[in-house]
């Protein structure tokens, strides 16, 4: 009883950790204007999607993954790009397009993180076929111990294709499919959500880019079908927060009390003797996990051994409202856990002192046209044909051929770039003019925006980011552009120093 109390001490931890829970932020996101006349999907799923016309939608997300890139450069810039295009795809969109948004110190240290940390993008994105058609570098000491990463994607998908990541229907099938779990990745939601002093490589995933080409084509051909009722790919905090999120998010559609019940011991596995924390928090990558109808199964996994992927059946959607979880004990062949979400899932909040923001003396340097070069030449932007603009020619903006509505989309993003002074009222108004001002410039319909928000420790950065909250929902509001979704990446801080506040605006247009 002991061990099993252990169990959810541990996956109540992880699942309240900043990075999953959104604790210190949630109530400040709540202010922000999500809906519009174009908005299918806001804030809440794996990616926004907007309605392009003619049947079809575009899903967005931005992504960061700072602490890794940091700690481990190539594998974790790697991993930030596998990560958001499976955001895309598993809303059944094929990715057309990536931006990266790169944020690094000036010391030695930090040029060879960043040689590096390219080189993860390039070959991933190379590797899997998806053009990188834009993005920016700045340099600023800020940024000497805590670089960033954003990274964004693009997809397309027909809206009649549209998939969620939830479950309907007690009795459907959890099927897992993808990479094999191992212990690489196992407390990555938790490493997000600390300051950088400990460096620990084993919380940073391995990639294969190749094997996540596979399970596109696999999940956008599935999005083809009606056999299936979600999909949701396991990124932080792996198989645990993907089985309990379309259990969820299931409940609140349905009005009924959904749970999920996972048998750990038909994981399959890359490495022997893992614990079932080990297997519920291991953020190994390229794995997903679909809810399937079950009168479809075998047509399901027929359709994964067809594209060469492991896939199997680990579980049920239940009608109990709980989640649990059944594995194999040393003692006592499989002994079952039965949990109510609200523990393994604690409505995480936590309010810090709201801080006026020190100015810093920045040295915010943009990277010389050298520099621009050699980064830009080890990306393709023109793979998939659609690049009309990309980042060969000047200019913070992409634009990409839309053939399926006679439409061109037109991309466009901005941070304060150290002009605003590090106010950061100054710094959001300045980046969303900036990026409103390139969408009439193109004559584009601005359709949403979405964003990454960078800061530091909590403690010093939380008046800045309510500031920035407040900034960004009165633009919108005023120029009618909803925000569809971002991400909040807190803890940029390596010991009493945090990085200033770093704001990626990402706005999107047709014309």
């Amino acid at each position: 009883m002991s061990h099993n109390k252990s169990i959810v001490k541990i996956l109540a931890e992880a699942m309240s950790s900043e990075h999953t829970s959104y604790a210190s932020t949630k109530k400040y996101l709540s202010q922000l204007p999500t809906k519009g006349k174009y908005v299918i999907q806001g804030p809440g799923e794996n990616a926004g999607i907007l309605d392009l016309g003619k049947g079809w939608a575009l899903a967005t997300r931005i992504e960061s993954h700072n602490h890794p890139s940091f700690i481990k450069p190539y594998h974790g810039a790697a991993t930030g790009v596998g990560g958001i295009l499976r955001d895309i795809f598993t809303m059944g969109a094929r990715p057309i397009g990536l931006l990266n948004f790169l944020r690094f110190g000036e010391d030695a240290k930090s040029k060879k993180i960043l040689r590096e940390a390219v080189r993860g993008i390039a070959d991933y994105g190379n590797c899997i076929g998806v053009p990188t058609v834009g993005g920016d570098i700045y340099f600023d000491k800020t940024y000497n111990n805590n670089c960033l990463v954003n990274v964004a994607a693009f997809g397309l998908v027909k809206k009649k294709n549209i998939i969620y990541g939830h479950a309907l229907t007690p009795g459907a099938d959890l099927i897992y499919v993808g990479a094999r779990t191992g212990k690489d990745g196992v407390g990555g939601a938790q490493m997000a959500s600390a300051n950088l002093e400990v460096l620990d490589e084993k919380t940073v995933q391995d990639e294969d880019p190749f094997l996540e080409k596979l399970l596109l084509e696999a999940c956008c051909e599935l999005a083809e079908t009606d056999w299936i009722e979600g999909m949701q790919d396991m990124g932080a905090a792996g198989l645990l927060c993907s089985t309990t999120e379309v259990a969820l998010r299931g409940s609140k559609k349905t009005g009924l009390k959904l749970g999920t019940k996972v048998y750990l011991n038909k994981v399959p596995t890359k490495s022997r003797n893992m614990s079932p924390v080990e297997l519920l928090l291991s953020e190994s990558q390229e794995r997903m996990l679909i809810v399937g109808k079950k009168q479809h199964r075998d047509k399901i996994l027929k359709l994964f051994q067809h594209w060469d992927l492991e896939a199997c059946v680990i579980g049920q959607v239940t009608n109990d409202g709980k989640y649990t979880i059944v594995y194999d004990d040393k003692k006592s062949k499989n002994v079952t856990l039965a949990m109510d979400f609200d523990q393994v899932l604690p409505d995480a909040h936590q309010d810090w002192e709201l801080k006026n923001w020190i100015e810093q003396k920045t040295d915010y340097v943009a990277g010389s046209k050298d520099v621009q070069k050699e980064i830009w030449h080890q990306y393709d932007w023109m793979v998939g044909t659609r690049t009309i603009k990309g980042p060969d020619q000047p200019g913070k903006y992409a634009v990409l051929d839309l053939p399926e509505i006679g439409k061109e989309l037109v991309i466009a993003w901005s941070s304060d770039e150290g002009r605003a002074n590090n106010n950061p009222i100054k710094g959001i108004e300045f980046s969303f003019d900036k990026c409103l001002k390139r969408m009439r410039q193109y004559k584009a319909v601005p359709l949403g925006i979405t964003n990454c928000l960078n800061f530091g420790h909590p403690k010093d950065s939380m008046g800045a980011f309510a500031q920035t909250i407040e900034a960004l929902t009165a633009r919108c509001k005023e120029f009618n552009v909803p925000i569809i979704g971002g991400n909040v990446s807190l803890y940029n801080a390596y010991q009493a120093h945090s990085i200033k506040p770093t704001t990626i605006l990402v706005m999107v247009g047709l014309r």
